[in-house]
């Protein structure tokens, strides 16, 4: 803010600030759904991934297959990814807290194993601080397409937002869950 000769403070519109005060609504929990799919490497015939994304969100492939779909606003996050090491989904889940260790702010809200669906999953939920300050929610679930007890993990689903879009994350995760698939 700016210093005064007088010791006051400084006048305000009421709309300064980062944003402006405005916070986006939380997430629904009633999103419309529609089938969505991609290549996990360059070549059409290395495999594809699908899942049913949030209609209207920006889809974005990173280079090393991963299928990133943001809404609007920017706040909210699902992606889906292949595995990159052989383990089952608790193993992996495992192995995420361990790497968490001392992420700023970090707060483990939950770690879940189920079979549901013929798969197997195994589901963490934590909160972080952001480099910018704000806190962020995380479900990563990772999925055997399989209900063996030693079945391993081949995707990773992930969804994240802000606290205020819990409901709305936990919504999306159920949904979206059941539909993914891996070909190739």
């Amino acid at each position: 803010g700016a210093a005064l000769a007088d010791g006051g403070t400084p006048p305000t519109s009421g709309d300064e600030g980062c944003g402006g005060g405005y916070v986006a609504p939380a997430l629904s929990t009633h999103l419309q759904y529609q089938a969505a799919h991609w290549s996990v490497g360059s070549d059409p015939d290395g495999g594809t991934l699908a899942l049913a994304a949030p209609r209207g969100w920006a889809f974005v492939r990173t280079p090393e297959g991963e299928g990133r779909f943001h809404n609007r606003a920017g706040t909210v996050l699902l992606s889906l990814r292949p595995t990159t090491e052989a383990a089952t989904p608790a193993e992996h889940m495992a192995d995420e807290v361990r790497d968490l260790a001392g992420t700023s702010g970090l707060k483990i809200l939950g770690q879940h194993t189920s079979v549901a669906g013929g798969q197997r999953w195994a589901t963490l939920s934590y909160r972080y601080l952001s480099p910018m300050s704000e806190v962020r929610t995380v479900k990563v679930r990772w999925i055997a397409l399989g209900t063996g007890s030693g079945a391993d993990a081949s995707l990773v689903l992930t969804v994240a937002g802000r606290p205020l879009d819990g409901h709305g994350l936990d919504a999306m995760l159920g949904h979206v869950s059941p539909t993914v698939k891996m070909a190739g």
